[in-house]
């Protein structure tokens, strides 16, 4: 007896059901592209409804790799479906249409949105046209019970831009669909005649039922449009059904915005494409967030990510393009909608008048660019300013270290703009947001008539924390994308020209690495026996896993720096300033951390270099101040009290 009598066949994980109606060329393509492009185990079930041009025949002869039923009028779509579905043994079934191409990886993304997200019921595709243009990403529901494909008639933006998201409903034409939610209410309905409709209506029942339809951008096909039948028949087909879904579902859709014509754009559009959420947040800040890079980006990063939520949708406005292409995916994969424009803000708001619940406004340059767009098109928003950090005390702080009259008369005069600028964008928003207790008690004094919360940030804590055996050295971890003479900058050329020396003469294999993304020239050419320029790493939880102690002589600087919370989670030590120190609750860890003269610096270095048992002290109590005061917990609770300020109950949250 053979191996092969002993195998086991792999039990198909999707079932793929075709209804066909005459053209047979397009449905054996349709299944030579299937067999060739589905990896994953799965079946193939034909239902032939009543073919008069032989289709018939020939999937009841000729069929290979699947199964074929042969009906002998035609029973419509719907009922052809449910059909094919009593044969199906797989948990997910997805209804293809003969006229849609597959091409390479074009089921798995479905798959793993219905094993991650056990309550959506169906997910469907991007669908281009032959020409390579999108036909649909999902479709909205008008007032009136008519359709209209986003990316047809809808608008759709840069594509590149398309984030998966909870639909109105997606056509059947590629929809892959949890059995067990598609049993639950029925199958397709029967009411309705041959054709066009069914999808519309199983979505509406199975949102009904509580499950949601949602789109995957990763997954894309090729449909040819009424492939199998000409557009007049297929529009008297719509017509007949149209009515049909009204009177089932006419009382879902009362309230709806009315669409305009596909030609005339208008804020309904969106209006109607976020109509099935609760809240709608739109964040505006610099650029996408270059998370890995330092500056503001890795707080907006955060915050997105803690403002995401079911029922929710976020929207991220950005001023630039800079790296959008490199760090959007990471977003729009977390069903973050990232929209990037070169200009003014005037025109994305005017198409989304209305649209947002809350407008977040990070940092004072951005409070000047959209306070107007806002003004004009979102005067039902709750206007909320992220501050990040006080600006203007920096700018002071420039003053104070310059090293001519006209050099400090020119900062005091940009310092006193840039104050002007902060104190109106706290004054203009309903909510501000600082990062500590001391800038919230300036904010609360220039304007009164706004709440005025602390929100700080969350250190990401890595699985495994290193003691103190396997680190050495010292290192510098900050970015460096503010260019030449940025606080960051400036702290690690003191760094390696006051501090390093004397640390040498007592440490002579003492080595020093400096990480961080984009370092200037004047960093680079640190470079020597002695200093190691890292640049920048994807994840520095394991680089800062391998370095005794971190030392950041700052001089600049004002709020939360968050080079020190990845420290803190990473279990390193540090020495810096007081300025350095802001906000991070140290207590009585300060005396052995924090210092403001050379030699004071050194001698806090060197205590950590040699004291095994003060290091293992240190650890631990920042690894408590990490997890008490800088927990993504405690990030997300102070969020929810900006967002309860602002009218937003917050989400259900893990224990």
């Amino acid at each position: 007896m053979t191996d092969a009598a002993y195998e086991v066949e792999t039990p198909p994980l999707v079932s793929i059901v075709l209804v066909s109606y005459g053209g047979r060329a397009m449905l054996n393509h349709c299944l030579y592209l299937v067999e060739q492009h589905t990896t994953v185990p799965h079946e193939v079930i034909v239902v032939d409804s009543g073919s008069p041009d032989g289709t018939d025949r020939w999937v009841r002869d000729h069929l290979r790799n699947a199964r074929g039923h042969v009906v002998n009028r035609n029973i419509g779509f719907g009922a052809g479906c449910n059909l094919g579905v009593l044969d199906a043994r797989a948990p997910y079934i997805c209804f293809l249409n003969a006229d849609v191409e597959v091409g390479p990886r074009w089921l798995e993304p479905l798959i793993e949105v219905l094993d991650r997200q056990p309550s959506v019921g169906a997910v469907a595709p991007l669908m281009r046209d032959q020409s390579g243009a999108v036909q649909e990403f999902g479709s909205v529901v008008d007032a009136d019970g008519w359709c209209r494909a986003w990316g047809d008639g809808a608008p759709l933006g840069p594509e590149e831009a398309l984030f998966p998201h909870a639909v109105d409903y997606a056509s059947a034409a590629c929809l892959l669909v949890r059995r067990r939610a598609f049993h639950q209410v029925g199958g397709f309905s029967t009411d309705y005649d041959t054709a066009y409709f069914e999808d519309v209506d199983l979505a509406f029942g199975l949102r009904a039922a509580g499950w949601s339809t949602v789109v995957e951008p990763k997954s894309t096909v090729v449909h040819q449009r009424h492939g199998s039948s000409n557009s007049e028949v297929a529009n008297d087909l719509m017509k007949v059904n149209h009515s049909t879904f009204l009177r089932r579902w006419g009382a879902e859709l009362a309230g709806r915005p009315a669409l305009p014509a596909p030609d005339r754009p208008s804020p309904r559009f969106y209006l109607a494409r976020d109509v099935l959420v609760d809240e709608r947040v739109l964040v505006v800040d610099d650029r996408v967030p270059n998370a890995d890079r330092g500056s503001g980006d890795p707080r907006t990063q955060r915050m997105l990510e803690a403002l995401a939520a079911p029922n929710r949708r976020i929207t991220l406005l950005a001023r630039d393009l800079m790296r959008a292409a490199e760090y959007a995916p990471a977003l729009l994969e977390q069903g973050i909608e990232v929209v990037w424009v070169h200009a003014n803000p005037f025109q994305v708001l005017r198409e989304r008048a209305g649209l947002y619940d809350v407008v977040i406004a990070a940092r004072p340059h951005n409070f000047q660019w959209i306070a107007d767009a806002v003004a004009e098109s979102q005067p039902q928003a709750v206007k909320v300013y992220d501050s990040e950090s006080l600006f203007h005390r920096r700018m002071d702080q420039y003053v104070e270290h310059a090293e001519s009259p006209v050099e400090r008369t020119r900062l005091a005069v940009e310092a006193a703009e840039q104050r002007a600028v902060e104190e109106a964008a706290f004054r203009w928003a309903d909510i501000g947001i600082c990062v500590t207790e001391q800038e919230a008690e300036w904010a609360r004094g220039v304007a009164p008539d706004t709440a005025v919360k602390v929100v700080g940030y969350p250190a990401d804590r890595p699985g495994h924390v290193p003691g103190v055996e396997s680190r050495t050295g010292i290192a510098y971890f900050g970015g460096f994308m503010a260019g030449p003479g940025s606080p960051n900058e400036i702290a690690v050329l003191d760094l390696v020209r006051d501090v390093l020396p004397p640390l040498l003469a007592r440490h002579p294999d003492l080595r020093l690495g400096v990480v961080g993304a984009d370092p200037t020239p004047a960093v680079k050419a640190l470079a020597s026996p002695h200093v190691e320029i890292v640049g920048r790493v994807p994840n520095p939880a394991w680089v800062l896993g391998r370095y005794r102690l971190q030392v950041v002589p700052m001089r600049l600087g004002t709020g939360i720096k968050l080079k020190f919370l990845d420290s803190m989670a990473a279990g390193l030590p540090f020495v810096t300033t007081s300025v350095g120190a802001e906000g991070l609750h140290l207590g009585d860890l300060a005396k052995y951390l924090v210092a403001d003269s050379t030699a004071e610096l050194a001698d806090r270095v060197d205590a950590l270099l040699t004291d095994d048992e003060l290091w293992l002290d240190v650890q631990r109590e920042l690894l408590r101040i990490a997890d008490e005061r800088f927990s993504w917990s405690a990030f997300r609770r102070e969020l929810d009290e900006v967002l309860a300020e602002a009218g937003i109950a917050p989400p259900p949250r893990e224990r």
